[in-house]
């Protein structure tokens, strides 16, 4: 496990050069502090796409679908430079809004459970793994977001340990870092 600077991990990313960055990691390691900061740094224009913004609810949103929303709608036409687009989940109304389309920018980062699949792997220059035990990531997210989650982020730990052992995510990553000491 690294234990990188923002400058270095930088460095190691090579912000110049056009990107598809994948930041995946267990709730509460840090996942979107780092794609913020990353994108502060960037040169050129750079987006974030939020893998909650994805998700068909908590029950649905580690499946085939999210899978072709990633390489279809957003990786493949961002790769050719071309606009993407997708719809947004609304957490409040249980629903995906109409669809929303974007240019391709200079920088895009996948930032989320799930953005690391191997599904993704031919799209990205880089997947960043994010290490956080699951009694720290609990509490991050509890302070973040509020207890009322608890149940949820609960079973949502249990689902994405499954996904992470099946897709081999930390082992694939370019770059480990440690969510206790990077964030």
């Amino acid at each position: 496990m690294s234990n990188l600077s923002l400058a270095e991990l930088l460095t190691r990313i090579d912000l110049a050069q056009p990107r598809i960055i994948a930041i995946d990691g267990p709730a509460g390691a840090g996942k979107t502090t780092l794609a913020n900061r990353i994108v502060k740094q960037a040169e050129g224009e750079a987006a974030i796409v939020h893998m909650d913004d994805l998700y068909d609810g908590w029950e649905n949103a580690l499946t085939a679908q999210l899978t072709r929303t990633l390489t279809q709608q957003i990786l493949a036409p961002v790769r050719a430079g071309k606009i993407f687009g997708y719809r947004k989940y609304d957490w409040l109304q249980l629903s995906f809004g109409p669809i929303e389309s974007f240019p391709a920018p200079h920088l895009l980062i996948l930032e989320g459970v799930g953005s690391g699949q191997k599904s993704c792997a031919p799209f990205l220059d880089q997947l960043i793994w994010i290490d956080i035990p699951s009694e720290i990531g609990l509490t991050r997210v509890l302070n973040r977001d509020g207890d009322y989650l608890r149940n949820e982020i609960m079973v949502w730990q249990l689902r994405e340990a499954d996904h992470f052992e099946h897709e081999n995510t930390r082992d694939r990553a370019t770059i480990r870092l440690d969510g206790n000491f990077f964030i």
